[in-house]
């Protein structure tokens, strides 16, 4: 019996992949290098760390990962997105409803912890979430289960009263090696395969029907 339901952040409650994909764009070109769409789509699902580590490599010997991180961060702080704008439909009815029907809620995201609140604050959705979890805070992002064994064990559940909204290969590969039900919001944008989730969902609310 489900008890809890996770949720992803970028792709999930909110579509702001296109927008950190694009910013990291303009830096690379901004230092004359263009990154492709394939290397672009490789990084969705992993963690910043990994993000930096990648793009790195792609940008030369010249850079390293520390280096790239720091020019990223400052790029990225000097170019702010408003995440409300990027809200996907139904997230906060969908969270209403679990409440409601007394759910636990909680999310567990690879992105830097600041961007989580950031996010929560500018979608209004600080209410919601019992335990959050940032990939930040582990020495390997999804596909590693860490991130969710760790909020699971927050939870004081067991893994099989757990259900996993994720997106990324690398997540729904997270979450399933965490031993938990895989519901996957569908991806329209990146040729995502999903197909390793138990279920695949258009509409955020859809999640319902397997609780």
């Amino acid at each position: 019996m489900i008890k809890a339901v996770v949720f992803d952040m970028d792709g999930v409650l909110v579509n702001s992949e296109p927008e950190n994909l694009r910013i990291l764009k303009e830096f690379m070109m901004e230092n004359e290098v263009e990154p492709s769409d394939e290397f672009l789509a490789s990084l969705i699902g992993t963690s910043y760390d990994v993000t930096c580590e990648k793009s790195a490599e792609l940008m030369g010997k010249d850079w390293t990962m520390e280096a790239f991180r720091e020019g990223y961060e400052a790029y990225d702080l000097q170019h702010p997105y408003d995440y409300g704008k990027v809200l996907n439909p139904q997230v906060k009815e969908t969270l209403d409803w679990l409440k409601e029907h007394e759910y636990r809620i909680a999310l567990a995201s690879s992105s830097p912890i600041r961007l989580i609140y950031k996010m929560l604050e500018e979608c209004g959705l600080e209410k919601y979430f019992e335990v959050i979890t940032s990939g930040e805070n582990f020495d390997e992002s999804k596909p590693n289960p860490e991130i969710y064994l760790h909020t699971i064990e927050k939870l004081g559940l067991q893994p099989s009263e757990c259900m996993a909204v994720e997106d990324s290969v690398y997540g729904i590969e997270a979450a399933l090696r965490a031993g938990m039900e895989v519901c996957a919001y569908r991806d329209y944008e990146y040729d995502i395969d999903q197909s390793a989730a138990d279920h695949i969902v258009d509409h955020m609310l859809d999640i319902i029907n397997y609780l």
